[in-house]
């Protein structure tokens, strides 16, 4: 069913075209936040269509929107159905750029993937970025819930991908170190205190160390670690693809 032409945009589907298919989620959710939200990020003059910061900027209202356990989270069919019939325009708006009609797997994938990659699909992302970012407020309640952290992943889209599509994203732990390490507020701090003549690109720096970290707790136990040393691995392993990158020996 999910064809070019939907992937194009010229072909629509409705809850009646779907209903043979559609499983009750078991509790009712009143998704007019996101669509205002989405809206109001449509209607503004500072983010482009197809711009990570849509992402950021969406990221707190559907993440609090959408309740969600994580298990519920886990369920593929809940966002396929938001992405192809709930909100496939927020979908083409965001994502239309990689539709090639000759190879649709990327754009086929915004709509389709889900599940246990937390990588693809255009709203599971970003709900997984948030559910793994976020800080929880003093009082508990999810409008206390703290994103800055969030926005900053999902504002810088090489951070958020190459986060999102390796596993020790799911230590929540990990993810925070990274966030925090690697945005972009601080390498441009760390490039502006002039250590390095030639610094290597933001993306660059977290695209290496991101990878290093992966091949480094192919040999540590992750849950074993203290925060901390988790915080002095990531700075170190940034701090090294810095000084190569640059030409430093």
């Amino acid at each position: 069913m999910i064809d070019n032409r939907f992937l194009a945009g010229d072909r629509e589907f409705t809850e009646d075209d779907l209903r043979p298919y559609l499983q009750p989620l078991g509790r009712s959710i009143d998704l007019s936040p996101v669509d205002e939200r989405i809206e109001e990020i449509r209607a503004g003059d500072d983010i482009d269509a197809q711009d990570s910061l849509i992402d950021a900027e969406l990221a707190p209202t559907l993440h609090r929107t959408l309740d969600l356990t994580r298990n519920e989270a886990a369920d593929a069919g809940l966002w396929h159905y938001l992405c192809v019939v709930r909100f496939p325009e927020f979908v083409h708006y965001r994502w239309d750029h990689v539709f090639d009609p000759e190879s649709p797997g990327n754009m086929e994938e915004k709509f389709l993937k889900a599940g246990t990659d937390a990588y693809s699909n255009a709203l599971h992302r970003i709900w997984w970025g948030a559910e793994l970012t976020y800080e929880e407020g003093e009082s508990g309640d999810v409008e206390d819930r703290d994103y800055s952290r969030t926005k900053q992943v999902l504002g810088f889209q090489e951070l958020a991908n190459d986060i999102l599509d390796h596993d020790f994203a799911r230590y929540i732990p990990v993810t925070h170190a990274c966030g925090d390490l690697l945005c972009h507020d601080i390498l441009n701090e760390i490039k502006e205190e002039g250590t390095y003549d030639d610094p290597p690109s933001n993306s660059n720096i977290v695209s290496r160390t991101t990878t290093l970290l992966r091949e480094e707790l192919t040999v540590r136990r992750v849950e074993m670690m203290e925060e901390d040393d988790i915080v002095e691995t990531v700075e170190d392993l940034r701090d090294d693809v810095m000084r190569k990158e640059a030409g430093w020996a």
